[in-house]
């Protein structure tokens, strides 16, 4: 089982297969591509180039670049 899925921009499927419904879908601001991701801490934003990552109880959180 997958535990990490780099966000490119352009993997939005692959990132919603990952995610299930915890993530939103993806919005652009001054060319570049955002999601939104539900996190044990409430919402944070995932930018392109960012890590999504799963622990081991199923909570997800970003690493940033």
């Amino acid at each position: 089982m997958r535990n990490k899925i780099l966000y490119t921009g352009l993997n939005y499927p692959q990132v919603k297969e990952f995610c299930g419904d915890m993530v939103l879908a993806p919005y652009f601001c001054m060319g570049f591509s955002m999601l939104s991701l539900m996190t044990a801490d409430g919402f944070v934003n995932v930018n392109e180039g960012d890590t999504i990552c799963r622990d081991e109880k199923g909570n997800f959180y970003v690493e940033t670049i």
